[in-house]
This record gives structure tokens, C-alpha cells and sequence, in this order.
């Protein structure tokens, strides 16, 4: 297993394609299943653990119990073929191609694993969780696997840092305008779950008369803020994200007690695949939550602003995206409603959405949303009905909850996966 960790480098490998399988839902547990569906559609993730599953005997009873969960659940989607091979289809083989589909099934063993970590307790079997939030401890779960393995093979025993600037407590790094500023890397562990989904934010704050402080972080996946009325596409919320701000306080003695401050955050390093967290779900000061209804533009194709790089960033070759799944909420709340997810399939041309056990073929213009036909939005986020600008959920697409149908208006993306072209 070390010998596989060590040489994946998330790089492009050929896809494979699968037949598509519905879930069952055993109550409640669309958030998990939606989540499952769309990282097997995750070519970097699919092919991680194809290559573990292939080299590595695995056993739940090992130090690494989700990744075989992981790897057992990827072996229930049969392999149709390379993604070359269905590309081109056309006609009534394309027709044959689309239609293919395996039995549903119940992912009992992966509840079983799940149930085991402490990290998934709150998670109880038969209550609606949040989506986002189950696929975080998924993925940090996974991580904390893998750097084990690592770590007992001794693979981290020279990567500590190195500090070139002892009284700082950190290192020197020279930005532009050959500004020197003192820059703090929050250390983490690298494992192939963090080659694949994991970037950096970089943090600089600025007191007048003292030198910039930097502090690099990690982000998996990237929280958008989309409350405000200027976000209306995710470009937007990519450039308010980096927008400067302003802060009073008591930062520099000398100068006394009310001094401005800068705070600015940039992306300084990009993963392979982006995963973009849209903030719909606002606390208030009572402990309740109220969702952000309007829709936020979002492209098949993303090339990032320049805006929202750090300057490192943005000497290098444009940082371009593919659209590659959107996981859907329906509903009020994040701890209940529905959960859908539409995905690429491997052959990077055609798109299937789940809702559970419903599967069926859309179209990639059903998928994207324009940000230049969406209407202004009110102040909190809230879109008249009656002047139109959503999609309507039925059946095939809405599903249901306790016998309650999520009607018209009631299904916005949430989750956002693009994969590094």
C-alpha cells in the first residue's frame, strides 16, 4: 500500500466507464447517497482506489477500514469499458449505451464502516444530515488513513519545515514590488486524497508600519459566500471571496489605539479537482438556519479570475476547469429536504442525474445555470415565484420525503465539482 500512496500523484490517467446503479434509500439517506454516487463519476478518486484495490489485498479489519469500504462499494459498478471506446457512439448503439443500467442496491457494509467512527456518531441512520458536511468528514476520514500508513512507513521523516527566520517564528517570502513579508504555512500531511481535492488560501494582513503577515492555508473544498446581492455567479462569489477588508483595532501600538488594517485571501494553490461549497445555509443568532433560495450562475467550463489568485497564481498558465457534477438540494433546511446530484459520465460527454433509484440521461444545457439569464435578486436572497427563473422538480427529479413531494422552486445546486482540464 505505501508503494501505491508514494508514486499516486493525482496525475491523468484514461477513464473507465461504469453502469450507472441507483441507491436505496433506507430512509433518510439521500445526503450519503449523493455524495457516494458522485465520487465514483471522479475520475482522479475513481482511479485512486481502482489502483489501491488492484495492489493491495484489503480487509475491514485493517488500518484502513473506509478505504476498503471505498473500494468494495467502486467494485459494485460494473466497468463497461475505456472512455475512448464511448465518446463517438452514436445512434442505436448510443441509444443501447444510455439505457444500460445496473440493479439498485443498499450500501449496507458502508453504514456498517460508518457506524464504527467515532467521527460519523452524530450521523445517526434514519435523520437527515447535510450533505457537504458528510462529504468533509468522508474525505478528512480517508486522509487521516492514508497519513498514517504513511507516517508508520516513515514516509514523513524529513518533511518537516524549515524555518529560515527564527525570531519570526516563520519565513521569509518576497511578494510583489519585492515586499518582504513574514509567512506562516499551516502544516498538514500530505496523503492522495489531498493531492486530488486539496488547495491553499493565502492570507495576508497588513498594519501600516509593519510588515505583511502571511498565513497559507488548506481549503477542501472552498466555501462560497453567496449572500450578497452582487453574487449572482460563481465568479462573483470567487471575487468577493478575495476582496479586501478592512479592520479597526489595536494593531500597532506605536501608531495607537484605533488603526485600519487589511485583510485580503487568495487562492495560492489550485487541487485537480475544485470542489466549490455554496453558503446556503445562514445561522441566526437564535440557533435556527434559513436557507439562500436564488440561484447562482455556474459554467460547464471554468476559467478562474485572475482577481481571485494570489500572485504567484497568476504568472501561471490559466487555471481551467471542467463541470463535472452538481450535488442538488431541495427543501428548507440542510438537515432536511432532499438530495440530488447530476454527473458526467467518463465518456466526458453525456449526463445522468440520481435521485436514488431514478436515473435518467440530461442534457448538459439542463445542468449548467447562465448567470446572464438569471433575474436581480432581492436583498435576502429570495426570488418571486411568480416571475419565474427555476426549474420544477417532479418525480423523476424531485424525489420525496415522509410522503411529501418537493415541488416547484425547491431545488438549487449546493455543491459544485470541477475537474482540472
Amino acid at each position: 500500500l505505501v508503494d501505491v500512496l508514494r508514486t499516486f500523484n493525482g496525475s491523468k490517467v484514461a477513464a473507465l466507464v461504469i453502469e450507472p446503479r441507483g441507491l436505496i434509500n433506507t430512509g433518510n439517506m439521500c445526503f450519503m447517497n449523493a455524495i457516494l454516487q458522485i465520487l465514483m463519476y471522479c475520475a482522479p478518486f475513481y482511479n485512486f482506489l481502482d489502483m489501491v484495490g488492484k495492489n493491495v489485498a484489503h480487509s475491514f479489519k485493517g488500518d484502513t477500514p473506509l478505504v476498503d469500504t471505498m473500494i468494495m462499494f467502486l467494485r459494485e459498478f460494473r466497468v463497461l469499458g475505456a472512455s475512448a471506446a464511448f465518446a463517438s457512439l452514436a445512434g442505436h448503439k448510443e441509444k443501447e449505451y444510455l439505457e444500460t443500467v445496473g440493479e439498485p442496491f443498499v450500501p449496507e457494509y458502508v453504514y456498517g464502516t460508518l457506524r464504527e467512527i467515532p467521527r460519523f456518531s452524530s450521523m445517526r441512520r434514519g435523520h437527515q444530515h447535510d450533505a457537504e458536511e458528510f462529504l468533509g468528514f468522508l474525505l478528512d476520514e480517508l486522509h487521516e488513513e492514508l497519513v498514517k500508513v504513511l507516517e508508520k512507513a516513515g514516509e514523513y521523516a524529513e518533511s518537516s519545515p524549515v524555518v529560515t527566520d527564527p525570531s519570526d517564528d516563520g519565513w521569509q517570502q518576497v511578494g510583489p514590488k519585492q515586499r518582504v513579508a513574514s509567512t506562516r504555512d499551516t502544516a498538514i500531511r500530505e496523503s492522495p486524497v489531498t493531492k486530488i481535492f486539496g488547495g491553499k488560501l493565502r492570507s495576508e494582513f497588513r498594519v501600516p508600519g509593519s510588515k505583511p503577515s502571511v498565513l497559507l492555508e488548506p481549503y477542501q473544498p472552498l466555501q462560497l459566500d453567496i449572500q450578497s446581492p452582487q453574487v449572482n455567479t460563481i465568479i462573483d462569489a470567487l471575487k468577493q471571496l478575495t476582496k479586501p477588508e478592512t479592520i479597526q483595532g489595536n494593531f500597532n501600538p506605536s501608531r495607537g489605539s484605533n488603526v485600519t488594517a487589511t485583510k485580503q485571501v487568495q487562492i495560492e494553490a489550485l487541487p485537480s479537482v475544485l470542489i466549490l461549497h455554496l453558503k446556503r445555509f445562514q445561522y441566526d443568532n437564535k440557533g435556527g438556519t434559513q436557507k439562500i433560495w436564488k440561484k447562482i450562475g455556474y459554467p460547464l467550463n471554468l476559467t478562474l479570475p485572475k482577481e481571485a489568485l494570489s500572485h504567484t497564481q497568476r504568472h501561471q498558465p490559466p487555471a481551467k476547469y471542467r463541470l463535472i457534477g452538481v450535488v442538488y438540494h431541495h427543501g428548507k433546511s440542510a438537515s432536511g429536504g432532499h438530495y440530488t446530484v447530476d454527473v458526467l459520465r467518463q465518456d466526458g460527454k453525456h449526463w445522468i442525474r440520481f435521485d436514488d433509484t431514478v436515473i435518467r440521461s440530461v442534457h448538459a444545457d439542463e445542468v449548467k445555470v447562465d448567470g446572464k439569464e438569471l433575474l436581480p435578486n432581492s436583498q435576502n436572497g429570495f426570488i418571486d415565484e411568480e416571475e419565474g427563473g427555476w426549474e420544477t422538480v417532479g418525480h423523476d427529479g424531485g424525489g420525496s420525503m415522509n410522503g411529501q413531494l418537493y415541488g416547484k422552486d425547491s431545488k438549487v445546486a449546493y455543491i459544485l465539482f470541477y475537474q482540472r482540464i
